[in-house]
């Protein structure tokens, strides 16, 4: 790409985390209790392994093809149209993904803070956002999530220390209360949603300024270790704050907030909680778009990306709003379909190219064949 912007290894660590705790931090807690129950931590840290497995062969395919995308690695690996049928079956999860971030933030709006809103006006907002962060191109998206995620992170904090008094450290027990399938269950959730879902950060680490692949793979490695230990403190103080209810409270985080009370002072502060969630998913959301908008203008060899901005947030503002038939329905598809769509249009394409690459980096290492034919003499040898 011409004149490609790049930022530093810490804000490419930044978007990272913004990524993969984005929407999570606000949706998985209380479905995940559901499925897991007290074991829903040991579900977060199983899938979590997974995720840094995903992690390593990712960056093994970066250290091979240093400055590509995953398109890149496709194309030089597996050839132009194999790669085309790959980047169809991840654009299909993304589309998914893009909208279904939204669809989650418009649910939580209109079911916990503002009911006779529609639905429209919640996303048409957010897109109209995530249009303006996209045209301001990644340097401008990963100075601004810096500010965010910390001030995501001060709100998250604030609300379980303010409710340190109220915690009953009790309901922790049992771990296993029936067995060691719902914490599997559970870590098949957390995997489709967010773990999985780390294959699409392929696309930008090009963009990173690092001459060797090391440091940025570190700040990935502690920016997903980071988002690991948030999802489980949250976990884990949701049970402790909420105990045999949890696994009814949707929002948890959300719902654990409207409890804080200190003195006359402190009180009802879940509405700054619940912007801050917004501000989460906002940045997952605008990631996401920004990748669909590489990966087409990688197939397509586009000249101008940026024209593709206002089509795409279209798009997904129209699937947002025409998806789901119902909450039910869209409840059903991200807690079963969706790891399994994950698995299948995410992490396959990843173990395809990552297996060609190895096999052509084990068995046909271009600087040894040309050293080989150097030695021959003409003639042939015998």
């Amino acid at each position: 790409m011409k004149d490609q912007e790049t930022v530093s290894i810490t804000q490419m660590g930044t978007l990272y985390f913004a990524y993969v705790t984005g929407s999570a931090l606000i949706i998985i807690p209380g479905p995940l209790v559901t499925m897991a129950l007290n074991a829903a931590w040991v579900s977060i840290l199983i899938s979590l392994s997974v995720g840094l497995l995903l992690l390593n062969i990712m960056f093994y395919l970066h250290r091979l093809h240093p400055g590509l995308t995953f398109i890149g690695y496709s194309n030089k690996t597996i050839g132009r149209w194999p790669t085309v049928i790959l980047a169809c079956l991840i654009l299909t999860m993304a589309f998914h993904m893009a909208s279904g971030i939204i669809i989650d933030v418009s649910a939580f709006m209109t079911s916990m803070m503002l009911p006779e809103t529609p639905d429209y006006v919640f996303m048409g907002l957010l897109y109209l956002l995530v249009a303006f962060l996209i045209r301001g191109g990644i340097e401008s998206m990963a100075r601004m999530f810096s500010m965010l995620v910390i001030v995501v992170m001060i709100f998250w904090a604030l609300v379980l220390l303010l409710l340190l008094p109220q915690y009953h450290p009790e309901f922790l027990r049992p771990v296993f209360p029936e067995g060691l399938k719902p914490a599997l269950l559970g870590s098949y959730l957390t995997f489709g949603f967010p773990y999985g879902e780390v294959v699409l950060f392929t696309m930008l680490l090009p963009f990173a300024r690092a001459k060797q692949s090391k440091p940025l793979k570190k700040a990935l490695i502690w920016a997903m270790l980071a988002n690991g230990a948030v999802l489980i403190i949250s976990t884990l103080c949701t049970i402790m704050e909420l105990g045999p209810m949890a696994s009814e409270k949707k929002y948890s985080i959300f719902v654990t907030a409207q409890m804080v009370e200190v003195g006359d002072i402190i009180e009802r502060i879940e509405a700054v909680v619940g912007m801050a969630m917004i501000a989460g998913s906002l940045m997952k959301a605008t990631i996401t778009v920004y990748i669909i908008q590489l990966i087409i203008t990688e197939v397509f060899k586009l000249r101008n990306d940026r024209l593709l901005t206002n089509p795409l947030c279209v798009t997904t503002f129209l699937l947002a709003l025409t998806l789901p038939d119902s909450l039910q329905e869209w409840e059903e598809m991200v807690l079963v379909v969706h790891p399994l769509w994950v698995a299948g249009v995410y992490v396959l394409p990843l173990l395809i190219v990552a297996a060609a690459a190895f096999y052509k980096d084990m068995f046909t290492d271009p600087d040894k064949e040309a050293v080989a034919s150097k030695n021959i003499p003409e003639g042939g040898g015998a």
